[in-house]
């Protein structure tokens, strides 16, 4: 798996946010025009490796048609159990660009989200320093804590959480048509592996592997349901 040499700083404005990130996950600031993989930061943070950028943003794109729908996620809620009256403690395992996890975090739920890249990581604290200064957007960054390790170190905590997340994101050997992040991704976590086998064997309350509809599991026994939407299903295992 590919990971960022540091981060550059491209203007003072950024400079402050560049130093506390690269003092919070221990990776240098850096000025070699040789490096290739690497997070840049100006008016935006770019992950770039091997001549590809890639960008996270929760309110521009696609994503923020999510945002304001987010009410509408009435598959993901269900795969949640989620309750209006009770906040959840969900375990993102595999975290990536946040993206589930914010939405759940905006439905109030509390959000451990788990990703071991660390250029991955540095994204989402990006998103999320940039949204807007308003009260839902300030609950749901608030509800979310980023831990940059692999989600196996917290196999014996699973039984701590209300529901296990995972998604595996390349979990069809299927040539499908994806989104040009998500072929960023493809390439850029190459060795990505996927850890739902691992948590199935802990003593979880409830688990959600996240799934593109054609794709087979890499567990033995039937979910307890699935929730089926147009393109990905939520089996949920209890």
């Amino acid at each position: 798996m590919a990971d960022i040499e540091g981060i550059k700083i491209l203007n003072l404005s950024s400079k402050k946010r560049a130093k506390n990130l690269s003092k919070k996950y221990d990776i240098p600031l850096i000025n070699s025009k040789s490096a290739k993989t690497f997070i840049s930061m100006g008016d935006k943070s770019i992950l770039h490796f091997e001549n590809n950028k890639l960008e996270n943003s929760f309110i521009a794109g696609k994503f923020n048609t999510r945002i304001k729908q987010h009410q509408s996620e009435t598959i993901l809620k269900k795969a949640v159990g989620w309750q209006s009256s009770v906040q959840k403690h969900i375990l993102d395992a595999t975290g990536g660009l946040g993206h589930d996890s914010f939405i759940l975090a905006l439905l109030g739920q509390k959000i451990t989200l788990l990703e071991k890249n660390t250029g991955l990581c540095i994204l989402i604290e990006e998103a999320l320093n940039n949204l807007p200064n308003l009260p839902y957007f300030n609950n749901a960054r608030d509800n979310i804590s980023i831990i940059n390790k692999d989600s196996r170190a917290f196999l014996t905590s699973a039984e701590h959480f209300d529901v296990i997340y995972i998604d595996p994101m390349f979990n069809s050997d299927k040539k499908l048509k994806r989104s040009k992040q998500m072929e960023f991704l493809a390439n850029y976590l190459a060795e990505y592996d996927d850890p739902s086998i691992d948590f199935y064997q802990t003593k979880f309350k409830r688990m959600v592997i996240k799934k593109e509809f054609r794709s087979s599991s890499g567990i033995k026994d039937d979910p307890a349901i699935s929730f089926k939407g147009a393109s990905i299903k939520y089996d949920v295992y209890l």
